[in-house]
């Protein structure tokens, strides 16, 4: 366990890493280039920072008895997302608070305590996981109101990244394959409610029909161009051509930035790191008696891959484009923020392991 927790934690490091050389290449070029001084290193460096005090907040604090927390979860997870829209639109959208000079997504937190609070579900439930009605029904019910509050503010990508996962912990869980699958028709029905009340945007059908229609984005071709002249060991720090013109480079289509600056090698390192952390995470959850916290590591490890997946997707153009940040290396501090508070809460279970033992 704990040559899992090291390479765990070494390969956190490997993806700050490559997210510094990224980010820290997109503010010189800018500067270098157009005189713009956009300060997005030392806010990189500060969301780090940030993180860590989350991660270790909730590592050494974390209350190792969380089932009596279990209502306190959800509410807190809806609560947050309600909160956006009694502020002003950003950029049209009710997804963001600004506090001061600071911006801060809900909804990524929101996907902490909902994974927190399906992993209490599952262990209060587990006897009756495999019926249709606890394994399937109730937890259909529990999570349609957080996801018709992330698809209004608007946030397709987000809503279906957390029902992707609740639905894989559920099975993690004992529900039965056959039973999640028929959720899907039920999916539909909503999508259908969901266009004949305008919740899913123009700009939303747009891409998606782009997409089916195989049209390539503007975005993904200037991601691309950056990622081919990169080539296998990439044209080093600040040198590329491409990766300024790329559209949300620090963030959404960070991998154009590290594959033209590091090449197909930088990227095959970020993806080699999230299997590494990926695995280490579930041996990890092997050494934890805590229930509730194993079912957590298992939702945990699901939502950041799901996170990969569908950001690289979108890169190489196997997703409609849509704005999915990648664990630990984009600029996002929600996104770092949640990533952390996750990672304490796991590792919070390790170190009650550690007291536990020592009591023995």
């Amino acid at each position: 366990m704990r040559t899992s927790v090291a390479i765990l934690f070494i390969t956190i490091l490997v993806l700050f890493t490559i997210g510094s050389i990224a980010i820290y290449s997109l503010d010189f070029a800018k500067e270098y280039y157009y005189s713009q001084s956009s300060n997005l290193f030392e806010k990189y460096i500060v969301n780090i920072i940030l993180g860590t005090v989350t991660f270790l907040t909730f590592a050494f604090f974390m209350p190792y008895d969380i089932e009596k927390y279990y209502n306190v979860f959800y509410v807190f997870a809806n609560l947050v997302l309600l909160l956006p829209l009694f502020f002003p639109p950003v950029n049209g959208a009710h997804r963001w608070l600004m506090i001061g000079g600071f911006s801060f997504q809900p909804s990524e937190i929101s996907k902490i305590f909902l994974i927190l609070f399906f992993s209490i579900y599952i262990k209060k439930n587990r006897e009756k996981m495999n019926t249709f009605y606890t394994g399937v029904v109730k937890p259909f019910l529990f999570i349609l109101p957080p996801l018709f509050l992330i698809v209004i503010e608007p946030d397709l990508s987000t809503s279906a990244l957390i029902f992707l996962t609740i639905i894989t912990l559920l099975y993690f869980g004992g529900a039965k394959l056959l039973h999640l699958l028929s959720v899907f028709a039920g999916l539909g029905v909503f999508g259908f409610f969901a266009l004949q009340f305008g919740l899913i945007h123009s700009y939303q059908l747009g891409r998606i029909s782009s997409y089916f229609s195989r049209q390539m984005p503007w975005q993904l071709e200037i991601a691309l161009k950056a990622i081919n002249n990169g080539g296998f060991v990439g044209t080093g720090p600040a040198l590329g051509k491409f990766f300024l013109t790329v559209p949300a480079a620090e963030s959404d289509f960070i991998v154009a930035v590290i594959g033209e600056n590091l090449g197909y090698i930088g990227i095959i390192v970020l993806i080699v790191s999230y299997l590494l952390i990926a695995i280490s995470l579930i041996r990890v959850s092997e050494e934890i008696n805590n229930e509730i916290l194993r079912y957590f590591t298992w939702g945990y490890t699901a939502l950041m891959l799901f996170h990969v997946v569908f950001n690289t997707g979108v890169v190489s153009g196997v997703f409609p484009i849509t704005g999915i940040p990648l664990p630990f290396v984009s600029y996002g501090g929600s996104s770092l923020l949640s990533f952390s508070m996750g990672l304490g809460i796991i590792i919070s279970g390790f170190f009650n392991e550690l007291e536990g033992a020592k009591t023995k």
